[in-house]
């Protein structure tokens, strides 16, 4: 009887060691974190001249969280913003702010189409 406790307590410790070597294997403790969206692209392109009543989409790799925009207004479909004036004629400086970055546009804005 004492040999058999002594291969169990033998085969319960080779058991714990084993598993103490299996939890400590390679695990994924990578605190980096994803970046963020980032602009793609505008169109109509920035430096070019547009109607009042222009719309501009703009294209990000991800979707954009908490995107604002000064002056116009925003919506945000998936991975575009989507701005609307009305915008006054002359230069027009945009800029658009979001949770992970902010990008300017330029503009001349002529009469409504």
């Amino acid at each position: 009887m004492t040999k058999l406790f002594r291969n169990f307590i033998l085969l319960l410790a080779g058991l714990l060691a084993v598993s103490m070597l299996a939890g400590c294997g390679d695990v994924n403790d990578d605190d980096s974190e994803i970046p963020g969206p980032s602009f793609l692209s505008v169109t109509p392109p920035s430096g070019v001249a547009i109607p009042a009543n222009e719309t501009i989409t703009v294209s990000f790799d991800h979707k954009p969280a908490d995107v604002t925009v000064s002056p116009g207004t925003v919506r945000v479909p998936g991975k575009t913003a989507i701005i609307t004036g009305p915008f006054h004629p002359g230069a027009l400086t945009l800029i658009i702010t979001w949770a992970d970055g902010t990008y300017t546009l330029h503009y001349t804005v002529t009469g409504p189409d």
